[in-house]
């Protein structure tokens, strides 16, 4: 008896051999917290696809990284995970924002728009000389210090209130350092989370100086900034200083738009103390649409409360290319969009995928081909899989029709470059849709 194999033989190759794919949906909350806050081994990252998959790793409900991711998941269609990452606190390691956001790309990458939870550092300064009988008394975040009273010299009573605040307050891990003391400047930094709330009272003696209390993240948000510039991410900071919505051109939003960064959203709330978390749901609300599908103004953000700006405010914001959220016509909406650089947040997305789904479209042929030969028939392959990326990307919404893709002739190639086996001169000219954001019309009407 024969077998059908003793005729017909048949060799099969599977040339199926997947590539990892550049994810634009996955948003990330970046936060320095301790290795062991959670009840769950964290290392750098972990990916959650809910909110009661974080509670069940031991995140509480009044945590910082859970009230952001909060508003992330809040938005209808909602993103299908989110990742928090972890950067070192000062009881573990001394590091950067940079060196832990590198440290995270490095073990994943797995995630595009991001924010931080910046080390919010209270400032205290005196505006003048404590003196006998001065008694200070100073609250962090709703916990009282005891109290202080002056002691021999300002130098030693600053230092005093120092060490009374760290062992004071519940987060055993504050720092509190007097980083001028002729300027009568205390620095306060709570490494588990922001600080929201910072009193100082100076009570007795024959005067009382005075303290003024601010919040400094402009550091933390210029250093990310620069990272992010290097990346194939975007980065989005809220603020709520008032300095946004004038003419100041010192505000860490003018900072950045002097920069002219492309990867890096500014967003603008004066509630932002009442935990309105406008960055986390900017991104929470757009990245579950394809890029090149949507615009990123004029959206809706569930969960946040919008604000009033005169019309001045209104124009010092957006002239900074700062976005707000505010009411018109009833309905509460996002302006205008942007990155500070004045680039639309949606054509930098739509051209990021662009860039990596055709190198993923050509670097798959290559891994799933036996060869692409150098030859004018094997350039023609290339610009077909250009086209074929750029035909999607007008399916998505980010192009129009005819674009235009110019390749070599084998024979106009340089010898170097073919014995390097590299294809230069492939080209592609296409153009944006764009969407509309304003219209203007004139209308005439007679009798």
């Amino acid at each position: 008896m024969s077998n059908i194999t003793d005729i017909v033989q048949i060799s099969i190759t599977r040339e199926t051999q997947s590539i990892a794919v550049a994810g634009f949906g996955t948003p990330g909350i970046i936060s320095e917290f301790a290795s062991d806050a959670t009840t769950a081994t964290f290392d750098r990252y972990r990916y959650y696809s809910d909110l009661a998959e974080m509670v069940s790793d031991g995140w509480g409900t009044t945590t910082e990284e859970y009230k952001r991711a909060n508003f992330v998941f809040a938005q209808n269609p909602s993103v299908d995970r989110i990742m928090i990452g972890r950067k070192n606190p000062k009881s573990e390691l001394v590091e950067t924002w940079t060196e832990a956001l590198t440290a995270i790309v490095s073990q994943s990458n797995d995630w595009y728009a991001f924010t931080i939870n910046p080390t919010a550092e209270g400032k205290i300064v005196y505006t003048g000389d404590f003196v006998t009988d001065n008694v200070i008394n100073v609250s962090v975040n709703g916990v009282a210090i005891s109290s202080v009273t002056f002691d021999t010299d300002h130098a030693t009573t600053m230092l005093a209130l120092k060490a009374q605040i760290e062992a004071d307050i519940t987060d055993s891990t504050a720092t509190v350092d007097p980083s001028d003391v002729t300027g009568r400047t205390l620095l306060v930094e709570i490494e588990s989370g922001d600080i929201t709330l910072l009193t100082s009272v100076v009570t007795l003696g024959a005067t009382q100086p005075t303290a003024t209390i601010s919040f400094e993240t402009g550091e933390d948000i210029e250093e990310v900034s620069t990272w992010a510039e290097t990346q194939k991410k975007i980065y989005f900071f809220t603020t709520n200083d008032a300095d946004v919505v004038t003419n100041s051109t010192i505000d860490i939003v003018s900072v950045l738009k002097d920069k002219s960064l492309d990867r890096t959203v500014a967003c603008y709330h004066s509630g932002l103390q009442d935990d309105n978390y406008f960055a986390e749901g900017f991104f929470g609300e757009a990245l579950p649409y394809d890029p090149g599908s949507q615009t990123w103004a004029y959206k809706g953000i569930a969960g946040l409360s919008s604000y009033a700006l005169t019309s001045g405010e209104r124009t010092f914001a957006l002239d900074k290319n700062c976005n707000i959220y505010t009411t018109t016509a009833g309905v509460n909406v996002t302006e205008s969009g942007t990155v500070v650089g004045g680039e639309y947040i949606d054509i930098i997305r739509g051209l990021d995928w662009l860039e990596a789904r055709m190198a993923e479209n050509i670097f798959g042929r290559l891994v799933n081909t036996r060869k692409i030969p150098y030859t004018d028939d094997g350039i023609t392959i290339i610009e077909g899989l250009v086209r074929e990326s750029l035909s999607n990307a007008v399916t998505a919404g980010l192009l129009t029709t005819g674009y235009v893709v110019t390749v070599p002739k084998v024979a106009t190639i340089s010898q170097a470059d073919k014995i390097a086996r590299n294809l230069p001169d492939v080209k592609f000219t296409a153009t944006l849709q764009g969407a509309i954001h304003t219209v203007q019309i004139q209308g005439t009407v007679s009798v």
